[in-house]
This record gives structure tokens, C-alpha cells and sequence, in this order.
């Protein structure tokens, strides 16, 4: 079968390293890869070669969104009711999930806690090309505690031992990276957002055996004390994390730890708090300032922030990686930084820096054709885009 090959002619190329963006680019893409970036005019192409004028418009990376759960419903907000549902079901809906995704412009995501391990096989009927959508990182089933939050997503363990066979048997089933709970969080109803779930040694247990088999980990962590357990047994990633102070940040630099602060979360729900149940809606009125003044100390300290959303939750549709990228930037971020988070730092984190993240021969052609340069207009996000996944025009 004959590769395709296209060249995307005379737009304005992020370059996502540097900040800048480079006028007069030609983007030549070879089958499902970038071939070669230069400025316009000097490549050889053959009469094959589909044409795309883009002068005026913007090329940049596909969006990476490191928080997301496929198979939850934005419009249901108890995990009880979507977790009893049909695989056949949730299968179904987390298809539809993926083509939102990608119409919003995210070619990647690492998803973070679905029932049954539902987002491992759908990672691989992706790679498979059986279905389309953004690739995943897939956790399958997360680990909590019993009756810990998203227990009705997940294996609940009580002790390092159980840890470690819930990591050994979720290694074995497929997962591609690891989600520990280290803390209460807004959805589950009796549990506070700052209590401690997961103790540090059976976090710490499920890291080693995740180390032990060259896997990452993350952590769903909001109160300080959980995070704390987190970060010291080396977690790779902070979620949330609602309560930071300064000395869990100075553990993060030191480690290298990420931080996805999922910002939007907390914003849809209070957004929409006269069609939820008033636990929820109070647990994040009540987190809301606290976590934005921790978004600004980890950026104001240069933690390595990578976007995510934690789609799936209530009002959290999937797409709404466009909505965070807005609102890091509303809570202090320049654009410059935005777009890292969202492409190279976030490839960085789900460890595919390598192939994705960036406009580089060598690299996965996702990527969307924006009416502007997102660095001087970045509500540009928002408005209409073309995307290329694997080389393919998606939208």
C-alpha cells in the first residue's frame, strides 16, 4: 500500500522548545510520519504529493491530555452507576469519547482509571488501527484503598503485600503506567478531599514493583499529607494536588516530580453546582482557591506542569484540554508555557518525548493547523482547526 505524502506549505511552525514560532515553514509528511520541516520552497517532492497551502495559518503539535477517563460519563456523577454498566456499553461509549477527543485536537492521552481495564484494550485496538482516536497510556484499573475513593473503578488493597499483587496482576493484564489513590477526592460521597487513603509504604510498595518493571506511576493526591506520602515513597506524578506548600515542592524539584493540576475539573463542577448533589459541589467550592494558589506556587517555583483534564467528570467533556489550556493561562502561565504543557512537557511525562510533542522530522504528523499563532492569540484554541493524526486529516 502506497504511503501517503503531504506537504503542508508556508505556515507559521511552533517550535515548542524555543517559544517561537517560525514563518514561512513547509511540513512534509511521509505515511504516519513527519519527514521533513524547512522553510518554504526548498523541498523536492514528487507529483504524488498532496498539497496544502497553509500561509497565514499555524502548524503545532497535537494536544496531550495525561488526565483522562474514558469510559465515565460527564453527565453522570456517581462511578457506582457507570462502573455497573456493560463492558459492551462502556466500550461503546469511550469510542465516541476518543472521536470528541481527537475533533478537539488531542492525539494523545494517558488514561487514568477506567472499570475492568476497558482503556487497555482499547489502547490496543488503537495501535491496531482497529478504531480511531488518540493513543493511550493505559492504568486500567486504579488502586485504592477499601472503600477509598473511585473504589468502584478499581482493586482496593490494605496493606504493601496486596499492593504489590494488585501492580503485579494489573502489569500482567496490560496496564501501561500505574494510579494510586493517596487521598479522599470530590466524587466520592463521605470522603474528605484532604484525608489520607494509601499509606506511604504501600505506596511505596506499588512504586518499586512499577520501578522494578520500567513502569510510571501517578497519584491521585489532593490533601497535603497524602501528597507528602506520595512524593517521598516517588511517585512520577502529583494529580491535583489541592494542597501544596513549599516544602512538598522542594521534594518535587529534587525528584523531578510532574504535577497535573486538572484545573477545569474543579471549574465545571461549580459551574454547574445546580444540577449536582451538594456534597460534591461543596467539596470543590471549598478546594477551588486553595488549588489555584497551589497551581501558582508549582509554577512560580518551575515544577514541571503537564496539562490534563480529568475528563470524564461531571461537565468535564472530553475535549475540554482547550478550556484547561486557558485557564492555566487565566492562573498565570504565559502561552509559551501553555503550550509545553500541553505538548513536549506532557510527551515528557507519559514518556513518549521521543515520538511525540513536538514539530520534528522524525516525530508522529499529529498535529493542528490553527487560523492563528497561538502564542499571540491564545483563545485561538477555541476556535475551529484542522487535524492530522498519524499523517491522516481527522477534522
Amino acid at each position: 500500500m502506497m504511503e501517503n505524502k503531504i506537504l503542508l506549505e508556508n505556515a507559521n511552525v511552533i517550535d515548542v522548545y524555543e517559544g517561537e514560532s517560525r514563518k514561512g515553514y513547509d511540513v512534509y509528511i511521509e505515511g504516519d510520519m513527519i519527514k521533513e520541516v524547512c522553510p518554504h520552497g526548498q523541498l523536492s517532492f514528487g507529483e504524488d504529493t498532496e498539497r496544502v497551502n497553509c500561509t497565514e495559518k499555524t502548524i503545532m503539535p497535537g494536544l496531550i491530555d495525561c488526565h483522562v477517563h474514558l469510559c465515565m460519563d460527564p453527565f453522570c456523577p456517581d462511578p457506582g452507576v457507570i462502573a455497573a454498566r456493560s463492558d459492551a456499553a462502556l466500550t461503546i461509549d469511550a469510542i465516541n469519547h476518543m472521536d470528541a477527543l481527537l475533533k478537539n485536537g488531542i492525539t494523545y492521552v494517558r488514561g487514568m482509571g477506567d472499570p475492568r481495564n476497558i482503556d487497555i484494550d482499547l489502547a490496543r485496538a488503537k495501535k491496531a488501527d482497529q478504531i480511531a482516536g488518540p493513543d493511550i497510556l493505559p492504568c486500567g484499573k486504579l488502586i485504592c484503598m477499601t472503600g477509598g475513593h473511585g473504589w468502584q473503578l478499581g482493586v482496593e488493597v490494605d496493606s504493601p503485600d496486596e499492593m504489590r499483587k494488585a501492580v503485579r496482576q494489573l502489569l500482567k493484564d496490560g496496564a501501561g503506567h500505574l494510579k494510586m489513590m493517596a487521598t479522599g477526592g470530590v466524587m466520592t460521597k463521605g470522603v474528605k478531599t484532604t484525608s489520607t487513603q494509601l499509606t506511604y509504604e504501600e505506596l511505596r510498595a506499588g512504586i518499586e514493583e512499577a520501578e522494578h518493571a520500567g513502569v510510571r506511576t501517578a497519584t491521585h493526591a489532593q490533601g497535603n499529607a497524602g501528597i507528602k506520602n506520595a512524593v517521598r515513597a516517588g511517585i512520577h506524578s502529583v494529580e491535583h494536588g489541592f494542597y501544596l506548600d513549599e516544602e512538598v515542592i522542594g521534594w518535587m524539584l529534587e525528584k523531578g516530580t510532574f504535577y497535573v493540576p486538572t484545573l477545569v475539573a474543579v471549574y465545571e463542577i461549580l459551574k454547574q453546582k445546580d444540577s449536582l448533589p451538594a456534597y460534591l459541589v461543596e467539596k470543590a467550592q471549598t478546594a477551588k482557591e486553595a488549588h489555584r494558589a497551589s497551581f501558582q506556587l508549582a509554577l512560580k517555583s518551575g515544577v514541571k506542569i503537564a496539562l490534563g483534564t480529568d475528563a470524564g467528570t461531571p461537565f468535564n467533556q472530553f475535549g475540554s484540554a482547550r478550556d484547561e489550556f486557558l485557564y492555566m493561562i487565566e492562573a498565570g502561565m504565559s502561552p509559551v508555557q501553555a503550550v509545553k504543557s500541553a505538548t513536549c512537557v506532557a510527551a515528557q511525562l507519559i514518556g513518549v518525548e521521543d515520538s511525540h510533542g513536538s514539530v520534528e522530522p522524525g516525530k508522529a504528523a499529529d498535529l493542528l493547523i490553527l487560523q492563528k499563532c497561538i502564542y499571540d492569540e491564545p483563545s485561538v484554541i477555541k476556535e475551529p482547526f484542522t487535524v492530522y493524526k498519524g499523517g491522516k486529516r481527522y477534522v
